[in-house]
């Protein structure tokens, strides 16, 4: 069988290419897929790689299927968007700068009295040394898949009114909003546990990964492997 094989972050550095065609036997799982990429490509090395099938997170002994599209990416680092077709919710992937007042606007509504908000930015200093930028990169189909699965955790656990949700990509200079989420709800606990256990849960989540970029160098920020098991 024949799969597409996207990669993202160093290991896209070190094959040069941002997607392979791979041919594997009927049956053959995540790991098996790992191995035969690295024989193909000796300077690649997927040991600590988080996997995804179709924008889902997979285990390493996952069965892969003919058309599958596969990801390898580190652990996370906690063009437009496009609206969440859902009618409360919605979802931003975008390299343009993030707009608090516009999605204040989307989650407000009479019969919510509570709007609560988290906004994370670039900092200066990072652990002793000055940062010039941060390139975020992200696989941005699977972002949006993992902010819808997240809002529908959140509304499991609180009584909410809308839900959005957003990340920037790109280069950010120091003080540049990455992420931003608001919530609504009837009263004021909800929104503010909601957008606490938000920021927890995203930044476990989203295949976001930071390229942080000091007066001393570059160096990839080291991620989170929470949210599934890593080869």
């Amino acid at each position: 069988m024949t799969l597409e094989i996207l990669l993202f972050a160093v290991y896209r550095e070190q094959v040069g290419q941002k997607a392979v065609r791979l041919e594997l036997p009927d049956g053959a799982t995540v790991r098996d897929a790992a191995e035969k990429l690295e024989a193909d490509h000796p300077e690649l090395k997927l040991k600590g790689a988080l996997a995804a099938i179709d924008e889902t997170y997979a285990s390493p002994d996952e069965t892969l299927h003919a058309g599958d599209t596969l990801a390898f990416f580190p652990p996370v680092a906690g063009g437009s968007g496009d609206d969440d077709p859902s009618e409360d919710d919605h979802f931003f992937v975008t390299e343009d700068p993030l707009e608090l007042s516009r999605y204040v606007a989307l989650v407000t509504a009479p019969a919510f009295g509570a709007v609560g908000s988290f906004i994370g930015t670039v900092r200066t200093p990072n652990l002793g040394h000055v940062v010039r930028y941060i390139d975020y990169q992200g696989y941005e189909a699977m972002i949006f898949a993992q902010m819808k699965r997240a809002a529908t955790e959140l509304r499991g656990r609180f009584e909410l009114g809308r839900v959005v949700f957003a990340h920037r990509l790109g280069r950010l200079e120091p003080g540049e909003a990455s992420i931003m989420i608001v919530v609504s709800s009837k009263h004021r606990k909800d929104a503010l546990l909601a957008t606490h256990a938000a920021i927890d849960r995203l930044k476990e989540t989203l295949p976001v990964w930071k390229l942080e970029v000091t007066q001393d160098g570059a160096r990839w920020v080291e991620g989170s492997s929470a949210a599934a098991e890593t080869l």
